[in-house]
């Protein structure tokens, strides 16, 4: 499906689910697809836990949409597809109910009604993998930092506004592996010359942006082999499983698991092109603390 508005061109794919290209004001946002990702380059503690996930091919998996419908209406096009994660000689990992929301604003906003398939072993991480032209290096987000942060490893971090290089994100281990991840942000803003991409949402998540690859990152076994890709790739994440595990204690705690059988990831996103693209941040930082304090009153703290 090709959606064009006033100053943007996305194109949809109907076999994957996912946006195979997002052009505004002329300028290319995607050096690759978009694409749903559930693996992430195994830590030196998932020596054990990564057998199961190789086994059950997550690091081979992709996103199927088995049938897409479209409704246009005076504000947005919204996109539904009923989908699946799945890979080679094994059967559906999850089935996912995605609706998708392209607004006049240039806007693309998504919901994800996620049913995993309790045979299969926890998830490594559920969420968007974007590649981005290479120039667009700079990285600004509200969460948890400046260090890296994870559901069961944040306790060196603090909330707050950040912002560093896709390169100066990435935590240099001696054994490449997944690294740079940030948890519970409200926003984060991939920004160069010419534009910014935006991601934010009501609820949080965790983001990555490296200058390498997943793939990479588990193929090397020493740091100074690395290559960078050429692109930034970011990762946008309903979650990650925790960084702890069996390899040299107690299995990781069930709340730190991503092992729910049922959960709904949903996220905005916004390209924007030109010398003002990501001009109104100090918007996105008062409405996430706005958000935040929200929640707080809510849950009593």
């Amino acid at each position: 499906l090709t959606v064009e508005g006033g100053a943007f061109t996305y194109v949809y794919s109907k076999l994957h689910g996912t946006f195979d290209r997002m052009t505004a004001d002329g300028m290319e946002f995607l050096d690759r697809p978009m694409e749903l990702n559930v693996w992430r380059a195994p830590v030196d503690n998932d020596m054990y836990l990564k057998e199961e996930w190789k086994k059950a091919m997550y690091d081979r998996a992709v996103s199927r949409s088995y049938g897409t419908d479209y409704i246009l209406t005076g504000e947005y096009l919204e996109i539904h597809s009923k989908m699946a994660m799945t890979a080679v000689t094994v059967q559906r990992m999850m089935d996912i109910d995605a609706v998708w929301r392209v607004y006049n604003s240039g806007q693309i906003s998504v919901k994800m009604d996620v049913t995993r398939n309790p045979d299969f072993p926890e998830l490594p991480r559920f969420g968007l993998r974007m590649f981005l032209p290479g120039d667009m290096n700079q990285v600004a987000y509200f969460g948890l930092g400046p260090e890296e942060s994870y559901v069961d490893k944040r306790r060196a971090s603090s909330h707050g506004v950040y912002g560093s290089s896709a390169a100066e994100l990435h935590e240099d281990y001696l054994r490449p592996q997944e690294n740079g991840s940030h948890y519970d942000c409200d926003y984060v803003m991939v920004s160069g010359a010419k534009g910014v991409l935006k991601a934010y949402g009501e609820k949080t998540f965790s983001f990555n942006a490296s200058v390498y690859t997943q793939e990479e990152l588990t193929r090397k076994r020493h740091n100074y082999e690395l290559i960078p890709c050429g692109s930034t790739v970011l990762n946008l994440d309903f979650r990650q499983n925790g960084i702890g595990s069996a390899s040299c204690g107690p299995r990781l705690r069930e709340a730190y698991r991503l092992s729910e059988e049922r959960f709904t990831f949903s996220l905005n996103l916004k390209p924007e092109h030109g010398p003002t693209a990501g001009a109104d941040s100090d918007d996105l930082t008062s409405g996430a603390q706005r958000t935040r304090a929200n929640h707080m009153v809510q849950e009593g703290k």
